[in-house]
């Protein structure tokens, strides 16, 4: 049985599938001029092998960045008022944060070493050099590499081109130094089972390499054909497409009309029905499923749904098409290059708009679906595939609101997809598209009256409180003039809500009562849901504990129904956590945090995950574990950093247990101990951030400290223990499978312990580990 894929997050590198051949001399431009340069932006034709480049640079350097190196993917973001928010997923910022994301980059990255990788720059360039700008300004640690197909023209940019790939003089008849050669020998051997380039056919390939430019993509396409036709074939199709193109002024055609060429090649040796699934793919951005791909594309005249899988199968076998093995099973996705010339096919066909309306209907769909199913089993499952169609989501909410008469359709599909910006933390994408849709569709309708308490309550989230009430009176208007008593019952709810958290606390209670009354007879379980946790958080707030904690018992309740909901369930464990501690029943209440925390990890939810690591630092103090306390109060307060404007909510009864426990941590360690160790909380990783919430430290720490000492001292307790296990010879991947986390996890451990004993390799860990393990075997009275 195959191993399922790793699931790839946003910004990190991706894996190379194929072998990296050449440009031996461009990474090392790259990598001289990053020692003197803090931006480098790779310029040059679509195909040439910007992306792959940077990418294998980025891989090559990036040991020599203390704080590692991120991936942003751009080429399916169109709307530049969102690249920031892209970039702060890549860096696994939520976008939770009332300030703009920008500011909550810059505030990130400063004192942060790390490399910025920005690729598909050209059709934001604008945006990016904006971008660029504002972060090399406030991040002087931080370095960047772009690629564009233009300079981004930003104050310091040093721009290498990055031409085609190394072809031999005319005079070197033999071509044995030639990446161009190397590349479609590689391809070709992988392609056709027993190509080799030969003395025979060297020269052959030579001149095929020469007549596509030595453009990388422009070979890779070519080589595809080696299946069905031979070299000899091969080079006289090509001149007879050359030809065709340029009227016989062969010596004049630049490189971008020899890929350009290439691309057209490919499309005249595909089928029809090849040829205009090519086409209709090509309204999709980033990746997509076989799913998708049929109800789209698919049509009952000229390519019926049972064609699609046979000629998207032949499109893969021609390198137009690129196959994607994830978690959630296979999907395919076009380099942008093809893509844009399958557009522009499409165009000429004339079924353009017809394409697009489709894919905006099976994204609408999805979205409609996600949002009946959102608090039921397949919760975790919707979120993933949601998060892998993103770029999609965009794509159509963009349709909508660039076409007047679908504005309310936008406006349907972001409501629907509420759940979705709460749950990844994309509140400020999500009050983005909730504006921009509600501007479009003035009709009032239930999805414009969901719009107004959407986006109220994710001011509130925000800390942007005060600023809401004229949304959500608008909402109870409307609702009421067309009998909405759902969306009526939701703003009433949201007002109470806004009332709490501005200290208008006289009669919130009664009004909860209410709301549940009315969601009660409304049949609305979704509402009832909810209701639970945010109705007992303030209970439990205002010192009503036991009624709060029934609230959200009411709540666990409901959602017990579907196993699967992890969203609601999460959020009612950490109101009740709260409720337990603050009734002194802090067992119970660690508990609680440890069952929440595995649901936050499930979602990948850290604000929430932020919450549950302030409790059990509140735990780790009544244990007198105080360095366990500031490195949960660092990990916390990173991801305060990321996804709010105020910590705790800026609650008062939040700020003062984190004080109760920060104030003896800081007597018991010192000053620069506590610092120390909330840093090291601050760097981990999220990975690393789980395991260090759900390890199981309950037992109470000594008084005083130990009376021996060592050089593992500095260590926190999992760093020893994994010192322990390289120290008896293990793999990183071995550790990880022992330890239940991920290798990634495990990475960051064995770099903070060298870098803590000043250690440069791992045999010296497994000798202080033999040593530390015979000095521990002498009895103390002999020591």
């Amino acid at each position: 049985m195959n191993p399922s894929p790793t699931r790839r997050t946003p910004g990190d590198l991706p894996a190379e599938t194929t072998s990296f051949v050449g440009r031996r001399r461009e990474l090392g431009q790259v990598a001289d001029v990053l020692t003197r340069a803090r931006l480098v932006t790779l310029t040059g034709p679509g195909g040439v092998g910007k992306t792959r480049t940077a990418v294998r640079a980025a891989r090559e350097s990036r040991e020599t960045y203390a704080d590692g190196v991120r991936l942003v993917e751009l080429s399916a973001l169109h709307d530049p008022a969102l690249l920031a928010n892209a970039v702060a997923a890549a860096l696994d910022l939520p976008e939770q944060a009332a300030r703009p994301a920008i500011e909550v980059i810059a505030d990130h990255l400063e004192g942060r070493e790390l490399l910025l990788l920005l690729d598909t720059c050209e059709h934001l360039v604008d945006a990016c050099a904006v971008l660029c700008d504002e972060l090399l300004r406030s991040a002087p640690r931080l370095k960047i590499v772009a690629t564009s197909r233009q300079p981004l023209d930003v104050p310091g940019e040093h721009v290498l081109a990055i031409g085609p790939l190394r072809m031999p003089e005319p005079a070197d008849g033999a071509g044995r130094e030639c990446d161009a050669l190397t590349l479609f020998a590689d391809r070709a051997s992988a392609a056709v089972q027993g190509f080799t380039v030969s003395e025979d056919n060297r020269a052959d390939v030579l001149a095929l390499c020469r007549r596509l430019d030595g453009i990388p993509l422009a070979i890779e396409l070519a080589v595809s054909r080696l299946r069905v036709l031979s070299l000899d074939e091969m080079l006289a199709r090509l001149d007879d497409r050359f030809r065709l193109l340029t009227g016989g002024r062969r010596t004049s055609v630049p490189r971008h009309q020899t890929l350009r060429t290439a691309i057209g090649w490919s499309h005249d040796l595909s089928t029809a029905a090849e040829r205009l699934l090519w086409a209709r793919l090509s309204v999709f951005a980033g990746e997509l499923s076989l799913q998708a791909a049929e109800v789209v594309c698919a049509d009952d005249e000229v390519l019926p749904v049972e064609d699609v899988l046979t000629s998207l199968i032949g499109l893969v076998e021609k390198s137009v098409v690129v196959r994607v093995e994830t978690p959630e099973g296979t999907r395919y996705r076009m380099l942008d290059t093809i893509r844009e010339y399958g557009l522009e096919q499409l165009a000429t066909l004339g079924g353009e708009e017809r394409t697009r309306r489709r894919h905006l209907e099976y994204f609408l769909d999805a979205a409609r679906a996600f949002d009946q199913e959102w608090t039921g089993d397949a919760q975790i499952p919707l979120l993933r595939a949601l998060v892998r169609d993103q770029a999609n989501v965009r794509i159509a909410l963009e349709h909508c609101v660039a076409t007047p008469r679908l504005h309310c359709d936008g406006l349907e599909m972001a409501t629907a997809l509420w759940g979705y910006w709460h749950a990844t933390g994309l509140l400020t994408e999500g009050r983005y598209w909730l504006r921009r849709t509600l501007d479009g569709c003035r009709d009032e309708s239930p999805q414009r009256v969901r719009a107004l308490w959407l986006i109220s309550w994710y001011m509130d989230l925000q800390g942007e409180r005060g600023k809401n009430e004229a949304l959500l009176k608008e909402a109870e208007q409307i609702a009421a003039r067309i009998g909405d008593q759902v969306g009526a019952t939701w703003a009433f709810s949201f007002q109470a809500h806004r009332r709490y958290f501005l200290g208008q606390v006289e009669g919130c209670a009664d009004d909860f009562d209410e709301v549940r009354a009315r969601m009660t007879a409304l049949g609305d379980d979704t509402g009832l849901l909810m209701l639970g946790f945010y109705a007992g958080f303030m209970l439990i707030l205002t010192g009503d504990h036991d009624k709060g904690i029934a609230w959200c018992d009411d709540s666990l309740a409901r959602g017990a129904v579907h196993p699967g909901e992890q969203w609601a369930r999460s959020w009612a464990l950490w109101v009740k956590s709260v409720g337990l501690w603050l009734k002194g029943e802090h067992e119970a209440s660690v508990e609680c945090a440890r069952e929440g925390i595995r649901s936050k990890a499930a979602l990948r939810d850290l604000m929430g995950l932020a919450h549950f690591l302030e409790g059990l630092a509140w735990h780790a103090a009544q244990l007198r574990r105080f360095e366990r306390v500031a490195v949960l109060q660092g990990a916390a307060d990173a991801l305060w950093r990321r996804a709010a404007k105020e910590a705790r909510f800026g609650l008062p009864v939040l700020h003062e247990l984190h004080t109760r426990a920060a104030d003896p941590a800081r007597k018991v360690l010192g000053a620069d101990g506590y610092h120390h160790s909330f840093e090291e909380g601050a760097a981990l990783p999220l990975d690393a951030v789980l395991d260090l919430a759900l390890d199981d430290e309950s037992a109470p720490s000594p008084d005083v400290p130990p009376q021996r000492s060592g050089p593992t001292d500095g260590l926190t307790p999992r760093e020893r223990q994994v010192a322990a296990l390289v120290g008896d010879g293990r793999t990183n991947r071995e550790i990880a499978a022992k330890l239940v986390v991920s290798k990634r996890t495990i990475d960051s451990h064995v770099e903070h312990i060298l870098t803590k004993l000043g250690f440069t390799s791992r045999s010296q860990i497994a000798a202080l580990h033999a040593a530390s393990s015979a000095d521990s075997a002498v009895p103390r009275s002999e020591v």
